[in-house]
């Protein structure tokens, strides 16, 4: 908090006016920068310029020439908003040292301005009107955030500023050309997809070292011979290196990235003869046939959202597709050739290998695809994983990964999309490691990052967010206050936490040490759901108590969920990680071993054991219990216990209760989608709704897979279900809600990346309306601190 400084507010309805020069529809409240006495711009319209008429222009210099003052200004636009030039009224908001409040007032008076009192709030200070109520205690002031909540009756939200993002060093905005719109694709693309097709289509031609298209090598020729000089190390050879096809296509969530692979396969339908036989396609002189069939390969969740897309953009009859997988799985080679597409799993993928290793060759690794394109690439982050291998065991011509963070946790998650891609020298890891990852390993991080540029450059396409014409997007903090029921009980559990902790840390058994991790964990588990649950909370917390016993089979399940939420974990054998995003690529048969002491070993190094996929012994003297674990969406959402009667005298939660009244006050014809990490927290949101008599739907991991597109189709489709509640994990992938155009977070999460997944779902290509983001967080309480470790989290891990 800013102790020192208190907030002056409202300088309100200063006249002025926008000016633009396009037509884009301007929202009638949007924040602006003050530049000098008769001018502001709008930093979310470059093409729009403000003008301060002269009457105010001196009170504007003053207030920007005083260096102890921070400004926040917004235009609100009145008249018609697709006009060239509209009349618009200025709010400004002045935060400022509590010494200077008295005289800043007066000063203010000589220009006939009256300070209102606030309706906003931008940073977490005291307030203090000098015009409506002097005070020469500072400590006497009421916090902003709760003057303007018992001021308007509603819940206050705070403007969330954009920091940086590590990815955005691979941002390589080219003004490509605009390849032609291709026969076969029904929806019109717009202009970023046609100059990815551009992006792609040169990709996939033969390439030669002379061009001026970006290349990792270059060819040098002197008076003797000719060398190669790779343009990322500065390393030479004499051998010509040889050549890839394909890349990374790695723009951010929202930019129609599948319509935009469609639109690439539609690109070459139109060459190629749909009808052409198998054995017409074959060519005797490869190992496998070639075929004019692209394979695209989906976390299992993600095949209907396909199916979907493909009937929706392409035009009737013109690109068939079929479904390699369960019981519609080829079982002929010729059979691939009939198809333009063939969808299938990485499951499916990684069992076929494996069964062709041993029995004979499958159809999916009997041909040399066209084209193959991984949806959501960065599942294969780790290369030593069965199901890496098996990606990169597959013959294509070309090779592209698709993924909107190709940079997970660290930098070996790029290499192992390199090696997928055949990327030459980088497919080899080692390579990669020696010229990339070692120098940033060793804190040579600027030239570690202009060597990663210089080959991104050459194979990866990431535009920035702006690229993309979407509505305005603002995203909100909300501060909830604890009741003093409720504060009371969150310090008596903060204080059982800490002894607990402290218990444990002072045992000498090596043991019982090892079960400290699982009691942080707990205590920290406890403090956040209280933080959703309020008094409810009690309820469900004894019961658990009574299910967890002593048996760590009963919840290993458990506490590996909540291990997983606070980041990867490593195996403990081959070094591979596991973590949420790999929720979507559950399988049923699949366990992994965890132990009470937290070593995880993936079900593939247990495969490999003998006898195969017995438990691991940890390694401690004794052995810590170890139990089967998955990463079934169903677990991590949440524990079967509910809490009784949500809709108890004791009333809602607070962070509830401000949640229900935030959307009773919006219109009813604006659909809302709600997170949360627990289906406890949801069930009470739930009950709330309810009562207040708004109607809402589920999508959790209960939810079984052939029933989700129903649920989705209803929510867009029913005007009488106005809001979505969804567990995180299920909604942060795979899923287009821009039906709905307001979105709340109910509680910070360890994983930041995982947050702007799944708000990003109502903010990508198709939305019309202006979107509103809201991440709730109770005051003075451990989501304060996990909502500022999980952002610094992003800058360290790599």
């Amino acid at each position: 908090m800013l102790k020192s400084f208190a907030s002056v507010q409202l300088i309100s309805d200063i006249s002025a006016k926008c000016i633009r020069s396009s037509l884009r529809n301007i929202p009638s409240s949007v924040r602006v920068q003050l530049e000098s006495s008769d001018c502001f711009r709008v930093p979310d319209f470059p093409e729009i310029r403000g003008h301060i008429p002269s009457t105010h222009g001196q009170m504007v210099q003053g207030l920007l020439d005083e260096e102890s003052l921070t400004l926040y200004a917004s235009c609100t636009v009145h008249g018609e908003p697709t006009a060239r030039q509209v009349a618009c009224m200025l709010d400004v908001t002045l935060y400022g040292p509590f010494e200077l409040s008295e005289e800043l007032g007066s000063w203010l008076q000589e220009y006939d301005i009256f300070l209102q009192d606030p309706q906003t709030c931008h940073l977490d200070v005291r307030y203090c009107n000098p015009q409506r109520l002097s005070s020469d205690d500072m400590g006497s002031c009421p916090m902003l955030v709760q003057f303007v909540a018992r001021s308007s009756g509603r819940i206050h939200l705070q403007a969330i500023a954009e920091g940086p993002n590590l990815l955005d060093m691979l941002d390589n905005n080219v003004d490509l050309e605009e390849s032609p719109q291709p026969r076969s694709i029904r929806t019109t693309l717009k202009r970023h997809q046609k100059q990815a097709l551009t992006f792609m289509l040169r990709r996939e031609q033969e390439r030669h070292f002379d061009t001026r298209q970006p290349s990792i090598w270059e060819a040098i020729d002197t008076d003797y011979s000719r060398h190669f000089l790779n343009r990322v190390s500065n390393a030479d050879q004499l051998e010509e290196p040889r050549q890839f096809y394909g890349g990374i296509i790695a723009d951010p969530m929202g930019f129609g990235k599948t319509l935009t692979m469609i639109a690439l396969v539609g690109s070459d339908s139109e060459s190629l003869n749909v009808n052409t036989t198998f054995l017409d396609m074959m060519d005797v002189d490869e190992d496998d046939p070639d075929v004019a069939t692209t394979l695209i390969v989906v976390p299992p969740p993600l095949l209907d959202t396909w199916e979907e897309q493909l009937a929706e953009h392409v035009h009737d009859g013109q690109l068939s597709f079929h479904r390699h997988h369960g019981k519609s799985r080829l079982s002929k080679t010729e059979d691939i050739g009939r198809v333009n597409i063939l969808l299938t799993t990485y499951h499916t993928v990684s069992a076929d290998w494996k069964t062709g290793k041993s029995v004979g060759q499958s159809p999916l690794f009997s041909v040399r695809w066209r084209r193959i394109i991984l949806d959501e690439a960065h599942v294969i982050r780790n290369g030593n994983s069965g199901m890496a291998k098996a990606a990169c065991s597959l013959n294509a011509r070309f090779r592209w990964a698709v993924t909107g963070t190709p940079i997970q946790n660290r930098l070996g998650d790029l290499a192992s999309l390199l090696k997928f891609t055949r990327v030459h020298p980088y497919d080899d890891t080692k390579r990669f490691d020696a010229d990339i990852s070692h120098l940033w390993k060793s804190g040579d991080n600027g030239e570690a990052i202009k060597r990663l540029k210089r080959l991104a450059v050459c194979l990866l396409l990431r535009r920035p967010k702006q690229t993309v014409c979407l509505p305005p997007r603002q995203d909100m903090r909300c501060c909830i206050e604890f009741t003093r029921a409720e504060r009371d009980e969150y310090d008596k559990i903060r204080r059982q936490a800490i002894t607990r902790i402290d218990e444990a840390l002072d045992q000498d058994s090596e043991v019982v040490r090892s079960g400290v991790y699982v009691n942080v964990l707990q205590q920290i588990e406890s403090l956040r759901l209280f933080c959703n649950m309020g008094l409810h909370y009690h309820s469900r917390h004894e019961q658990w108590n009574l299910k967890r016993g002593t048996d760590w089979s009963s919840v290993a399940q458990h506490d590996f969920d909540l291990r997983r939420e606070m980041g990867p974990i490593i195996c403990f054998i081959c070094f591979g990680t596991i973590d949420l995003t790999d929720t979507l690529l559950h399988d049923p048969t699949t366990k992994h071993s965890f132990s009470r002491c937290m070593k995880l070993t993936c079900s593939e190094c247990l495969q490999k054991l003998e006898p195969p996929g017995r438990l691991l012994e940890c390694g401690h003297n004794p052995p810590c219990p170890s139990a089967f674990v998955s990463l079934s969406s169903i677990a991590i959402d949440g524990t079967e216990i509910v809490p009784s009667a949500p809709a108890r005298p004791i009333g809602l939660p607070s962070k509830v209760a401000a949640l229900v009244e935030d959307i009773k006050n919006i219109s009813s014809d604006l659909k809302c989608v709600v997170f949360s990490s627990w289906r406890l927290t949801l069930d009470i949101v739930a009950a709330g709704l309810e009562q207040a008599g708004i109607r809402s739907i589920r999508f959790d991991g209960k939810v079984p897979q052939k029933g989700r597109q129903t649920v989705v189709d209803r929510f867009r489709n029913d005007a009488d279900v106005q809001v979505m509640l969804l567990t995180l994990n299920c909604g942060a992938a795979g899923l287009t809600l821009t039906v709905a155009s307001r979105a709340y977070l109910i509680e910070p999460h360890w994983n930041p990346s995982l947050e702007e997944q799944a708000l990003a779902r109502i903010h990508r290509l198709g939305q019309t309306r202006e979107v509103t983001t809201i991440r709730f967080f109770i005051r003075d309480s451990i989501e304060e601190e996990l909502s500022f470790r999980s952002k610094m989290s992003m800058y360290n891990r790599h």
